[in-house]
């Protein structure tokens, strides 16, 4: 619908049909098919692609990178964490780096911060995730980004993420535990979020973010 002068479409993963679970779909699969079919469909229809796609969402955080629960952060770049492919001409396809849109003065409007989204397809990590993530130089952890990134490219349409912090990947707490713990007061944070970055995008040029 429109906001102001901009027409936005809402997309989301849908629920699981496949194993009849009833869950939301999460994770690079749905998150790749949902956003190649949404640009695909919304090109076709308006003889021109969206002009910028926000991937609005929770995620881990990693307090070495001074994240803290209900941090809203702006990503900067998506990568892969778990798509190790140990062959030379592979390994930087397998991380799959992209950069988003640069949203700097954003970040200052809503006193939000800036990092690197990394991700992957299991809520908890191991070891070797961490190493990885680290690599990244990664200040949250998701499930979709990098998937969602991936398939903007595919259109050549630029991408911002704005993430909620529910947990604290490199924290004490288990992670599904802590993710429920905040996953309401996220929530509000990231509804609270939205519609100020809304309001800023709105009308501008890319380099105006």
């Amino acid at each position: 619908g429109l906001h102001e002068d901009c027409d936005i479409t809402v997309v989301t993963n849908g629920k699981d049909d496949v194993h009849a679970s009833g869950v939301d779909n999460v994770g690079t699969v749905p998150a790749a098919v949902a956003t190649f079919l949404a640009l695909q469909t919304i090109t076709t229809t308006t003889s021109s692609p969206p002009d910028l796609l926000i991937n609005a969402g929770t995620c881990g955080g990693f307090k070495r990178k001074g994240a803290g629960i209900g941090d809203v952060f702006l990503t900067t770049a998506v990568a892969n964490h778990d798509r190790r492919i140990p062959i030379p001409a592979f390994v930087d396809y397998g991380i799959g780096r992209i950069e988003s849109v640069n949203a700097s003065e954003l970040a200052k409007s809503l006193n939000a911060k800036l990092g690197v989204c990394t991700t992957g397809n299991s809520l908890d990590k191991h070891d070797v995730d961490d190493f990885h993530m680290e690599q990244n130089d990664a200040s949250v952890k998701d499930m979709e980004a990098a998937a969602i990134a991936w398939s903007c490219s595919l259109h050549n349409v630029p991408h911002l993420g704005v993430k909620v912090v529910t947990d604290i990947v490199d924290g004490d707490k288990p992670t599904e535990e802590e993710f429920f713990e905040n996953l309401s007061s996220a929530a509000k944070s990231l509804q609270e979020a939205l519609p100020k970055v809304i309001a800023h995008v709105c009308g501008k040029h890319h380099h105006e973010l």
